[in-house]
């Protein structure tokens, strides 16, 4: 981050100071436990914490200066705003402002940290970038990986998600991204949602905030195409494996460990990706053309592709002795878990076990897209089948050969542990509440035993 001021913060959220001094600012964080020199600390109000009880820990611990709700009994500037959350929005707005180098915004129902985090590598073979971290993009989240911007920063790379109307709308504005690129219309988050349309039109919110002489990249084999196109100001650019795509690839082979590509507009190259999943295809192409867009040479892409490293919990594959566990962990929607699922089977093993956890926030659609996801399950021919959580129950019981329901992942372990033998390919895929990275490291550290 670059300093700022006192008096800058001050009008960006148009708060009123008390104890006013003349001020650098050299950091922001919303964590009591997190202060570094010369911070200003954001109290944070959610539902089960008020940061205001913890204003006093982050000036002891070396906070400067604070932005609050109600003025506290304390003799160091604070600046009192209706309401700290917009406070911290608006000041990464405005600070985003001082910066000219090309922002790029990524949202979409699947593939969005993989896209960002590849495309972050891809672009480092040639610029300084800077990126949000993990999964911050929600609206506390982006707003300070924004502040991580500074004069080293060559272009920057920001993911945005969203599980309800106006958030898109809301944090594109905070960003004003130079490039938008929406990964998928899937189902993430379709139960707060009148139908996918419904929510197709709310992912295109952040279409108003890209900058008039700017870029629009999407998905040409997603859903509600036509909602896209029609919230756009020109003509995007669409990327995917239909023959009518902008930017098109074509799988030239798969050997269930690595993924081949060419792109159908240049001769010669080859594209390997190390991945057994072919959702990897999407945020790979993204990232092909965005790194070739900033003039990333073609050789180098190519290079930097294939030393990618998958995110935990994203695809990667855990040998353990000779045991291979699928690692989709962090989360699922019924698109993801669908093509895992089919991908997985194609795998060669002794046994290939499904561990298959509930799509969670699907609403009033969830009995019938578990019950989907049952069907296929059966057709792949699984040799088990084990789920977690409620409606994953659906799979389980519909399962014609080994199947085992369990309510938590707590006691799924042990029964896991005791059934997994020498020569097994363990797939692992589910939302996050149903904390299947639990499992997965259990397995790990039973099996290494």
């Amino acid at each position: 981050m670059e300093k700022i001021t006192l008096c800058e913060v001050i009008k960006w959220t148009d708060g009123t100071c008390f104890n006013k001094k003349d001020i650098i600012v050299k950091s922001i964080t919303t964590d009591s436990r997190n202060i570094s020199d010369d911070a200003l600390f954001i109290a944070l109000k959610g539902k089960n914490f008020d940061g205001h009880d913890f204003a006093g820990d982050a000036i002891k611990s070396g906070a400067k200066a604070v932005v609050v709700e109600k003025q506290l009994p304390f003799d160091i500037p604070q600046i009192v705003v209706s309401d700290t959350l917009i406070a911290l929005g608006n000041i990464a707005k405005n600070y985003r402002r001082k910066f000219c180098c090309p922002i790029i915004g990524i949202t979409g129902s699947d593939g969005k940290t993989t896209t960002k985090e590849m495309c972050a590598h891809l672009l480092s073979a040639k610029f300084c970038v800077c990126k949000n971290h993990g999964n911050f993009n929600n609206q506390i989240g982006l707003p300070l990986s924004i502040m991580n911007l500074d004069k080293t920063t060559e272009i920057g790379i920001f993911e945005l998600g969203m599980n309800n109307y106006g958030e898109l709308r809301y944090l594109g504005g905070i960003l004003q991204p130079d490039i938008v690129i929406i990964t998928s219309i899937g189902y993430a988050h379709l139960g707060f949602f009148k139908n996918r349309r419904d929510l197709a039109m709310t992912k295109a919110e952040i279409l108003e905030s890209v900058r008039s002489d700017g870029l629009i990249v999407i998905n040409r084999d997603t859903n509600f195409l036509d909602v896209l196109k029609g919230n756009t100001i020109y003509p995007p650019v669409t990327i995917g494996m239909h023959p009518s795509s902008d930017f098109r690839a074509i799988v030239t082979d798969y050997t269930g460990n690595e993924i081949t590509l060419k792109i159908e507009k240049w001769k010669h190259l080859l594209f390997k990706i190390k991945s057994w999943n072919g959702s990897m295809i999407y945020p790979s192409l993204f990232s092909i053309f965005i790194a070739d867009y900033f003039g990333v040479p073609r050789s180098t892409i190519a290079k930097y592709l294939y030393d990618f490293n998958l995110i935990n919990g994203r695809g990667q594959i855990k040998e353990c002795g000779n045991v291979k566990i699928f690692d989709e962990s962090y989360n699922a929607n019924p698109a993801s878990m669908s093509m895992a699922l089919q991908y997985f089977a194609r795998q060669k093993a002794r046994r290939k076990i499904a561990v298959i956890g509930q799509m969670a926030e699907l609403g009033r659609w969830s009995k019938f897209y578990h019950r989907k996801i049952a069907n296929l399950v059966e057709k792949l021919k699984f040799d088990a089948v084990f789920t977690v959580g409620s409606d994953a129950k659906i799979i389980s019981e519909s399962f014609s050969k080994t199947a085992k329901h369990f309510d938590n992942v707590g006691d799924m372990i042990e029964y896991m542990q005791n059934f997994i033998t020498s020569g097994d390919a363990v797939f692992v895929k589910g939302s996050r509440i149903n904390n299947l990275e639990i499992l997965v490291q259990s397995l790990i550290e039973k099996l290494e035993r």
